[in-house]
């Protein structure tokens, strides 16, 4: 059982710095941290990396976090979504007792800030009205994420967490409430869940929910430290030799581009054949975030389906416009260069016409 330490911290920002290039998975500008460390634990996640103690050992408790929230607000562009997915679940047991997660989501209430709620736990469902009052006035998305539907191996994966059959009935209920959901498959570990029969199987119980998206990436190694944490890992699962990651990560920190893009082709066909979209489509945000961020999602998502669909070129200058934009430095000329200029060009204030 972890311990909690209850905490003031008046000095430190309860938000991240402003993003240099916005987040095209869970469409932020800003994310934050609501409880510091992780009771969960997942063996996997990258966030054992940036705790000295192991992660499930202490739950730093912010009990100032509202107050140093409120008084930050104010100063947040309401067109720039702020994702609390960063470093532990925000509905970990912790928040049953100290609600600190649900004074973050009434502030927002308050101010008509749009959020992303990561979340494992059904706990998220007792908020649930608010949730629905923050979405009909500006926009509040749940994700959880879903590795495998085979509970032997999500037991090994993540034992802490809820089912995954518990997560699916989560989505369906928010679902039913209104509350835009989407599923992230973080992350594909290859030789453990990048099947084609188990990333199959998760895509089919996403769209039987009817999920408004799906979104995924890679294991992430990002030093020798997690490295020997997720040989440790492989050897409690399998018979996994050292050298099938150094193959597949040759040292590097994420998984090599031959690989990813057989792994994303493999994907982005099982979503398009299912109905599902492999990023938050543009209705569920349109209205809802400024003009800038919406041009910059809608340009990145196209990025993504043209670098696998082999238009390299059209996907560089998708990538750039998107960030230029969202630094608020694009030049009309170079974005009419795309065909996405008669939907990107009015929501930026430009001509329809050249």
């Amino acid at each position: 059982m972890a311990y909690y330490q209850r905490e003031l911290a008046p000095n430190v920002p309860p938000l991240s710095a402003r993003r240099p290039l916005i987040n095209e998975y869970f469409l932020s500008a800003y994310t934050m941290s609501v409880y510091t460390g992780c009771e969960l634990g997942c063996p996997y996640c990258d966030s054992w990396v940036y705790n000295e103690r192991p992660l499930n050992e202490t739950i730093a408790i912010p009990v100032d976090l509202p107050q140093r929230l409120a008084a930050a607000l104010p100063k947040i562009d309401r067109g720039d979504l702020i994702a609390i997915s960063a470093l532990s679940d925000p509905y970990q047991p912790a928040e049953q007792t100290y609600r600190i997660t649900r004074q973050v989501l009434q502030l927002f209430a308050e101010h008509g800030q749009p959020c992303l709620i990561m979340t494992k736990s059904p706990l998220v469902l007792e908020d649930r009205s608010l949730l629905q009052k923050m979405n009909e006035r500006s926009l509040a998305v749940v994700v959880t994420t879903l590795l495998t539907l085979d509970q032997h191996l999500a037991t090994r994966l993540e034992g802490r967490a809820p089912s995954p059959q518990l997560r699916l009935e989560m989505l369906a209920e928010l679902k039913r409430a209104g509350i835009p959901v989407g599923v992230a498959l973080l992350p594909v570990m290859p030789y453990v869940n990048d099947s084609n029969l188990n990333l199959r199987r998760v895509l089919h119980a996403c769209a039987e929910v009817g999920v408004d998206f799906v979104v995924w990436d890679y294991l992430h190694i990002p030093n020798e430290r997690h490295r020997h944490r997720i040989n440790v890992l492989l050897s409690q699962l399998g018979s996994y030799p050292p050298r099938y990651y150094r193959d597949v990560y040759r040292d590097q920190a994420t998984v090599n581009p031959i690989y990813r893009h057989d792994r994303d082709r493999e994907l982005l066909q099982r979503c398009d054949e299912l109905g599902l979209a492999p990023r938050a489509p543009h209705q569920l945000y349109a209205g809802k975030l400024s003009p800038r961020n919406e041009a910059a999602l809608l340009l990145r998502h196209a990025a993504f389906r043209d670098r696998l669909q082999g238009r390299e070129r059209l996907a560089h200058l998708h990538r750039e416009l998107a960030d230029a934009i969202f630094q608020g430095r694009f030049r009309a000329a170079d974005l009419r260069q795309s065909p996405l200029y008669p939907t990107v060009g009015p929501l930026l204030g430009l001509p329809t016409t050249t």
